[in-house]
């Protein structure tokens, strides 16, 4: 049994691996959330998929960075970076974004935010993962 765990442990504290058990853990919360609340305050999306467009774009971008390949990390990259484009779009189209999400209820304001939280992690971690292999490549060239 002792030979097992060590070989399953790297896998479970890999920030890739985290990262996609979170990205499932996103998508069924929101899918939940979906089923429950059959009034739509997100976005321009139809309410029927409000709730599951984000989770679902943020499940992708984590499983090409969980392959870990350089296009891969380079997918994940444009993904999660699409996904912040059109948060801080969504930001600036309000006059004033506080007030406007005193509007919305207690769930939504919990669903952007936790999207917002995940979103620039992927985006600054497949980042980092480009410049690494970026980086790794170019050093064993020159030698």
């Amino acid at each position: 049994m002792e030979p097992r765990a060590g070989a399953i442990l790297p896998y479970l504290i890999d920030l890739r691996s985290i990262l996609l058990g979170f990205a499932i853990f996103n998508l069924t919360t929101a899918w939940t959330m979906d089923r429950e609340i059959r009034m739509c305050s997100l976005g321009p999306y139809p309410c029927r998929l409000a709730y599951l467009i984000e989770p679902t774009i943020l499940l992708i971008s984590s499983l090409f960075l969980s392959m870990n390949r350089r296009w891969g990390n380079a997918v994940a990259l444009l993904i999660s970076g699409y996904l912040l484009s059109c948060y801080v779009r969504f930001l600036l189209i309000n006059n004033d974004p506080v007030t406007a999400l005193s509007y919305w209820t207690h769930s939504d304001v919990l669903y952007l935010s936790r999207q917002l939280f995940f979103a620039p992690i992927v985006f600054c971690y497949s980042a980092l993962s480009i410049t690494k292999k970026h980086n790794y490549r170019h050093n064993t060239s020159d030698a």
